[in-house]
């Protein structure tokens, strides 16, 4: 919860002293988790959007871990917060800035984060790229059925990104992602 709300709940001296014997952690600004929970991925998660504030969503690796991606997780969260909002990363909190779409935006586990394909391409465009590409392959191979589809529009949205870097990197990996289990034959190739 918020700073201000957990002293308006708890008050400002027994929250004081929860902080100081360890039963509260302050993660970031203004936001306090109890201490059992602070390693807690959605915990953490949830404690981010309060720190970025209403309009922000759960992005990139985040995004994708949420989505189940296990292997996007990498310690550190990720929020998008639009453009006329001001925040700077701190340690483990990683801040970006980008136009928000509400057709974008999905809730997962009560927490806004952005839609498996969008965080996908973001991540293809700017994160590592081992950690891309095996998430967009764990994607394609949870999708069964729906993974060509779901490869195709993560093609268009590299296709109409506003921000263009990274995304011929991002086009080469989308071509190099395997939808088959690797174990399965192909074309009768192993």
């Amino acid at each position: 919860m918020t700073r201000r709300d957990a002293e308006r709940s708890l008050g400002s001296a027994e929250l004081a002293a929860g902080l100081a014997d360890g039963e509260w952690v302050e993660p970031w600004y203004g936001v306090v988790v109890p201490a059992a929970r602070a390693h807690d991925p959605l915990t953490r998660a949830s404690a981010a959007l309060l720190r970025a504030g209403p309009h922000s969503v759960l992005s990139g690796a985040t995004a994708a871990a949420i989505h189940g991606c296990n292997s996007a997780a990498d310690g550190v969260v990720h929020v998008t917060i639009p453009y006329d909002r001001e925040l700077r990363s701190q340690p483990d909190l990683a801040v970006h800035q980008a136009w928000i779409r509400e057709c974008d935006v999905v809730e997962l586990d009560g927490l806004r984060t952005q839609a498996l394909d969008v965080a996908i391409t973001e991540m293809l465009c700017t994160g590592p790229q081992r950690s891309a590409l095996d998430c967009l392959e764990q994607a394609l191979a949870q999708l069964g059925e729906t993974a060509e589809r779901f490869r195709m529009l993560v093609a268009e949205r590299l296709m109409r990104r506003r921000d263009r870097r990274g995304t011929r990197k991002a086009a080469a990996l989308l071509q190099l992602a395997w939808s088959k289990p690797r174990g399965e034959l192909v074309g009768g190739v192993r």
